[in-house]
C-alpha cells in the first residue's frame, strides 16, 4: 500500500464517518406515565412513538477531535495530524402525527477541520438534512417495537475540499427499533433498547449495518443516567474508491429534567474500535424543549 493509498484510504473512512455519528443520543428522558417509560426524546431514533399532537424540539452541539496518521508502502506510520469538527444539530424535530406515526427532520451543521505537518485544511456546511418516519408496530405493557424509515440528503459544503463535510450522495434508511422500560426497586425506573437498521448509500460508498443498544436508569424524577453503544459496519460494496469504514463507539450520558417542557443532556463518547478511520472522542451537549 502507497502512502497515498495509505492517507486517502482513512480519510475515505474518516469522511464518511462524519455524518455516522449523528447527534449520537437516543435518549429517552421518561415522563413516567405509568411503566410504559414513554421517552421525553429519541435523538437519533428510539422505539418509542411521540404522543399524537406532541413532540419535542432539540438544539445540540458535539465537539470531537481525532488523531490521523499515514502509512509508507511497509505499512509503517509517516506522518500524524489532528482531526476535529464541531456538529450543530439545528434543531432537531418530531412530532406525534396520530398514536402510532412519528415524523421528523434532522438538518445537521459543520465545522471541520485537519491539521498535518505542512498542511492545514477548514471547511464548514450542511452535513446532511434528513427526514423520517416511524411506525409503532406493537405496544405491550412495557415493551414496544417500532419501524423507521429515513431519507438523508448530500452534504453540502463550503470549501468542496478536505475536510469533506457529510457525503456527496443521498442515502436511504430502515430501520427496526425495540425497547423496554420498567419499575425498579427503590423507587427508580430504567429501560433498554435495541435497534439494527440497513442504511443503502447513493453513489460508489459503501451500504452499511447500524447497531445501536442502550440502558437508561432513573435514580429520581429529575436525573437520567444512560450507556450507549453504536457500531457502523460498512458492507465493503463501495466501487472507484468510495468510502468504507466500519466503527463502534460507547457513551455515557447524564441528564437533567427541570419539568415536562425542559431539559439538558451532557455525554461523552469514545470510538472503541474501527476499519479505516481514526478513533477519537467528543462531547455531546443539548437543551430539550418539548410541546
Amino acid at each position: 500500500m502507497s502512502g497515498a493509498e495509505g492517507r486517502n484510504g482513512w480519510r475515505a473512512g474518516w469522511a464518511a464517518l462524519a455524518p455516522s455519528l449523528g447527534l449520537g443520543l437516543s435518549l429517552g428522558l421518561s415522563l413516567g406515565l405509568g411503566l410504559g417509560l414513554v421517552p421525553l426524546a429519541p435523538a437519533r431514533a428510539a422505539p418509542w412513538v411521540q404522543p399524537e399532537g406532541e413532540g419535542i424540539v432539540i438544539l445540540q452541539t458535539t465537539p470531537y477531535t481525532a488523531s490521523t496518521r499515514g502509512f509508507d508502502t511497509n505499512g509503517r506510520p509517516n506522518g500524524q495530524g489532528r482531526f476535529g469538527r464541531l456538529e450543530l444539530a439545528a434543531p432537531y424535530w418530531e412530532h406525534g402525527v396520530t398514536s402510532n406515526w412519528t415524523v421528523g427532520l434532522q438538518p445537521r451543521l459543520q465545522a471541520a477541520w485537519l491539521n498535518e505537518p505542512g498542511n492545514r485544511n477548514r471547511n464548514i456546511g450542511l452535513a446532511d438534512a434528513s427526514a423520517f418516519a416511524r411506525y409503532q408496530l406493537y405496544k405491550g405493557r412495557l415493551d414496544v417495537l417500532s419501524v423507521q424509515a429515513l431519507v438523508a440528503t448530500p452534504g453540502l459544503d463550503a470549501a468542496g475540499t478536505t475536510p469533506r463535510i457529510g457525503e456527496p450522495n443521498m442515502a436511504a434508511e430502515i430501520r427496526g427499533l425495540y425497547g423496554i422500560g420498567s419499575a425498579l426497586p427503590w423507587g427508580m425506573t430504567g429501560f433498554a433498547s435495541a435497534e439494527v437498521a440497513f442504511r443503502g448509500r447513493i453513489g460508489n460508498a459503501a451500504d452499511e449495518i447500524r447497531i445501536d443498544i442502550g440502558f437508561g436508569l432513573r435514580p429520581t424524577r429529575q436525573w437520567l443516567l444512560m450507556l450507549q453503544s453504536f457500531s457502523n459496519l460498512g458492507l465493503r460494496n463501495n466501487s472507484n474508491g468510495g468510502a468504507d469504514y466500519s466503527v463502534s463507539k460507547l457513551q455515557a450520558t447524564v441528564a437533567y429534567e427541570f419539568d415536562r417542557e425542559w431539559a439538558v443532556a451532557l455525554g461523552y463518547m469514545r470510538d472503541v474500535a474501527g476499519r479505516r478511520v481514526p478513533l477519537g472522542q467528543g462531547a455531546v451537549m443539548a437543551l430539550w424543549y418539548r410541546y
